[in-house]
Formats: structure tokens, C-alpha cells, sequence
């Protein structure tokens, strides 16, 4: 990681040479930013958001080995852990207010950690604080994993 150890900068970037390893970047972002509710995971089929959702996930005391894509659900909740865990892929969304069928009020008015794949679909849904994620598949196979805040996302 680029930042200081135990530090979140606004930019960080590492390569994850692993499902293991990118499971673990997703720990250790959980672990460095105790206070964000909310993780947009972006990056095209195959890049491991849901390999990093894993991670995330962990951290508040969710096993892992649960944590699948919802891609036909749409959204999955953990709540055996320190908080409830809501994970969305929102692949499947067409309009944003589909959103409001989900739930997805509720879910910001809950003491929860939402992750999202395909955050771009979220319309106004987007929230401000949220931490951004980008994984891209590269060429050896490794995946570069890009951190950055949501507002300096835009």
C-alpha cells in the first residue's frame, strides 16, 4: 500500500497476486476505515469484487465462506456479525428506482456497512462518504486494486 501503516489516504493502490491476497485487501480496507458505512466496488466480469466483498466482510465478523454474489437476489444481508453486512449487485438494475424496491432507504437508516458492486447504477442513491474501489483484471493475472474516496471520486 502507498499510505503510511494504519492510514487511509484519499489514493492507495496494490496489486493482488491471489484471490487470498485481494480477500485480504478488502480485510485490511475494512480495518483502516472504521468509519465508512459504504463501499463501491467497481471493475468489469472477473475483476474480484466479490472476492473483495469477502474481505470487507470479515472484518465485521462475517464468514467469508457465506458471502456469494447476489446477483440474481440482488442484495444479501449478514447480520451475524459486529454490524449487519449488506452486499448489492446491482448488474442487474436497469433505472434507480428500482433501488427503492430493495430497500435501500432502510438500509442507510440501519447501523449497517453497505457494499455495492456496480455502483454506478445507484442514481442518487450515491453517498458522499463512501469509499470507491476499483479492481482491474491484469494482463499476468494479477488484479490492481485502486482505493479512493467517493467525493474525490467524482
Amino acid at each position: 500500500m502507498t499510505a503510511a501503516p494504519g492510514a487511509l489516504a484519499t489514493r492507495d493502490s496494490i496489486t493482488s497476486g491471489s484471490p487470498e491476497d485481494t480477500l485480504e485487501a478488502g480485510a485490511r480496507l475494512a480495518a483502516r476505515a472504521p468509519d465508512c458505512r459504504a463501499f463501491y466496488l467497481e471493475g468489469d466480469l472477473g475483476a474480484g469484487k466479490t472476492v473483495f466483498a469477502k474481505g470487507l466482510a470479515r472484518h465485521y465478523g462475517v464468514d467469508p465462506n457465506q458471502v456469494t454474489s447476489p446477483t440474481f437476489a440482488l442484495v444479501a444481508r449478514y447480520g451475524e456479525g459486529m454490524r449487519p453486512v449488506y452486499h448489492l449487485d446491482l448488474y442487474r438494475i436497469e433505472r434507480p428506482e428500482e433501488l427503492r424496491e430493495l430497500g435501500i432507504e432502510e438500509m442507510e437508516e440501519e447501523d449497517a456497512v453497505v457494499i455495492v458492486e456496480w455502483p454506478e447504477r445507484l442514481g442518487a442513491y450515491r453517498r458522499a462518504d463512501a469509499m470507491r474501489v476499483r479492481l482491474a483484471l491484469e494482463a499476468n493475472g494479477a488484479r490492481r486494486i485502486e482505493m479512493l474516496a467517493e467525493a474525490e471520486a467524482r
